[in-house]
């Protein structure tokens, strides 16, 4: 019933799901010391934290939770995500809010279906790497000053409260690490969250349409200086199609049928980018031929995702910049993969027009999990 009621009555579940943790740890000493040693293994934190919400600090970043040690400083800063994106200071003024020359660690909590993108978005923000391969729902990377940025999920943090709580016999505490697991896993499985006002009053749309008008810029370009063409071999020509929870543009690279388009599941789930760029289609080059072609972006996190019928790459956009650094940057980013294509298309390749595809057929493309 909680986490039905705040979804339904609370504007930031974030700001809710807080003050439920941090009347948890408040109340209850040992999922207090549980915590404490959950972290240790990422950072020596001092013992006996307590801790405050929202706590504003001088560069105006204001983390959700600190942990305060017994001379004041503030070790611990945790940040509770459910589907709000990255201010402008998170992680990096965040970091710089930690004690200097002592151990400190900037966690968030996140639900574990976002943890991979948003893991990937502050790393890059945070211009770190993290040399694991993924695995578990506990990320740590050390930064600058021995700090460490963390991620946890949700699911895996109250897992780790509740058990010292029933270890403890603190029946109160279990109770309500109940009720705040209930809401987290509501916010996990995505439930619709009501309208906001200012979600209908057409910035959103505003923005929507120039996400599109993007894609045609760029792809114009790209066809203008002769790095892509219109069609290819196997399809004739390109143009604009749309699916189920996607919009793009066809086009040709190197003789590969690729396209752009602006995909809402991909951009939710794989990285922090509306624009992803699909190379091949229906199983046309090869998909383990494609992916392997383009090893050299695979370095970099969250880049190059292998589906059932073609390869996505996906595409970042330039925050803060005018419309046509914007789209140079998408343009140089597309010569990268096009560099890396040349040779994959046989000669005997047939010709078949995509004129005609059913958009169910193509959204079902955009939807294929990994090969």
């Amino acid at each position: 019933m909680f986490g039905y009621l705040v979804t339904r009555l609370a504007a930031h579940p974030e700001n809710v799901a807080t003050d439920a943790l941090h009347y948890v740890l408040s109340s209850s000493p040992a999922t207090a010391r549980a915590l404490e040693l959950h972290l240790r293994r990422a950072a020596e934190l001092p013992v006996g934290l307590h801790y405050d919400v929202q706590s504003t600090g001088e560069d105006g970043s204001i983390p959700d939770l600190a942990g305060v040690a017994e001379d004041g400083s503030t070790p611990l800063l945790v940040e509770a995500k459910f589907h709000a994106g990255l201010t402008a200071n998170q992680p990096v003024s965040y970091l710089r809010r930690l004690p200097a020359d002592r151990p400190g660690l900037l966690l968030f909590v996140v639900p574990a279906m976002r943890l991979e993108l948003l893991w990937t978005e502050v790393l890059s923000r945070a211009k770190l790497t993290d040399p694991a391969a993924p695995a578990g729902e506990f990320r740590a990377v050390t930064a600058a000053d021995g700090h460490v940025l963390a991620m946890t999920s949700w699911r895996s943090l109250l897992a780790v409260l509740a058990e010292a709580a029933v270890t403890a016999g603190d029946r109160a505490a279990v109770a309500n690490l109940d009720q705040l697991r209930g809401l987290c896993d509501r916010m996990d499985s995505q439930a619709f969250h009501p309208l906001a006002p200012e979600e209908l009053s057409g910035s959103v749309a505003v923005r929507l349409r120039q996400y599109t008008g993007l894609i045609n810029k760029a792809v114009d370009r790209l066809i203008a200086s002769g790095t892509a063409t219109p069609g290819t071999t196997r399809f004739g020509r390109g143009g604009a199609r749309a699916g189920v929870e996607w919009w793009g543009r066809f086009f040709g690279l190197s003789d590969v049928s690729c396209l752009l388009r602006m995909s809402a599941i991909r951009w939710a789930e794989d990285r922090a980018t509306p624009l992803w760029l699909q190379v091949g289609y229906n199983g046309s080059p090869p998909p383990a031929v494609v992916h392997a072609a383009l090893a050299p972006l695979q370095a970099e996190r969250s880049r190059v995702f292998r589906r059932r019928l073609f390869v996505d790459v996906a595409i970042d956009l330039l925050p803060g910049a005018e419309e046509d650094a914007v789209i140079d940057h998408i343009a140089r980013q597309i010569e990268r993969v096009t560099a890396l294509l040349p040779g994959l298309v046989t000669n005997d390749a047939s010709t078949e027009v995509l004129d005609g595809m059913a958009d169910a057929e193509l959204a079902d493309e955009d939807s294929g999990g990994p090969a």
